[in-house]
């Protein structure tokens, strides 16, 4: 029986590209069955998502960046039906992170696949409503996100990300922040704070490699020192696995309480979502993601 597929679009994600076209070659040559929805408002996405799965979907796939993804997750929560997504906006984290090919016939091609590898992978949940694939940025994290806006992704493509990651460094003071980590407590001094479920940083094998997306606990990374030597420490984290405490704080829990003095801003998944006082939880093996690799459930 052909794969039925559901594809959702965000037509504002990545730059001008021929997309409805390439979709269509791979899957009429797949024999998949394929239709379309295509965004215009926050939200669409994940009522989308949410009907298609009620309709019968074998899949659903969604093209844009990594908010559009976490839509599409959203609306898949619960279901059985597997989400294949196809990178199409700026930096495409999550695609990274599973290793899905950037190149849209390629990713396309894994949707159409009925044999393509499920991921069961975790979620966050941020304050008692809204999930997250990603992470929560608290602080500079999240001022680069709100520097980072359309008509600066527009113009630099990926770069925005740097540029506006160095103008949110040079404004940023340090904060007092206060964590609850599974019901112990710390403080700390701080510039930034990440919540990470995933641990890439957009390019494939840079990142931190003991950030797992199916390990069921989020990783606490909190930025001490915003000069050279705290990046170094990231850094060589990619092949050492272990961050300098003295500039880079690592822990891990399934719920986190973080407060700071004074209130800082947040983003989710490259979407600002207010100011501290935050409560963050693990949501363990919440969605299935098709990927590259051996056929099955992993």
């Amino acid at each position: 029986m052909a794969q039925k597929v559901h594809v959702i679009i965000n037509p504002a994600s990545g730059q001008p590209q021929p997309v409805l076209h390439t979709i269509n070659n791979v899957f009429r040559s797949s024999g998949a069955d394929w239709d379309l929805s295509i965004t215009k408002d926050s939200g669409d996405a994940e009522r989308f998502a949410r009907e298609a799965a009620a309709s019968g979907a074998d899949v659903v796939a969604s093209f844009g960046g990594d908010g559009t993804v976490m839509e599409v997750a959203r609306g898949l929560f619960g279901s059985e039906v597997p989400l294949a997504i196809l990178p199409g906006g700026t930096a495409n984290l999550m695609s990274v992170e599973l290793g899905i090919p950037k190149k849209l016939e390629e990713a396309v091609a894994i949707a159409a696949d009925p044999n393509s590898r499920v991921r069961l992978v975790d979620a966050g949940l941020f304050g008692g409503k809204t999930q997250f694939l990603l992470r929560v940025g608290i602080g500079g994290t999240a001022r680069k996100v709100e520097l980072a806006d359309r008509d600066l992704k527009n113009k630099f493509g990926e770069l925005a990300y740097s540029i506006a990651a160095l103008k949110a460094i040079s404004t940023q003071d340090k904060s007092q922040y206060t964590f609850t980590l599974d019901g112990k407590s710390y403080s700390v001094e701080a510039y930034s704070v990440l919540v990470d479920n995933a641990g890439n940083l957009g390019l494939p094998g840079v990142g931190l490699k003991s950030v797992l997306v199916d390990d069921g606990l989020l990783d606490v990374i909190v930025v001490l020192d915003y000069r050279l030597r705290s990046w170094i420490s990231i850094g060589s984290s990619v092949i050492s696995q272990k961050l300098n405490p003295d500039y880079i704080l690592h822990k891990q829990a399934k719920e986190i309480t973080i407060e700071s003095d004074p209130p800082q801003p947040v983003q989710i998944d490259g979407e600002m979502a207010g100011e501290t006082p935050v409560n963050i939880k693990v949501l363990p093996n919440q969605v299935r993601i098709l990927s590259k690799g051996s056929p099955g459930l992993v």
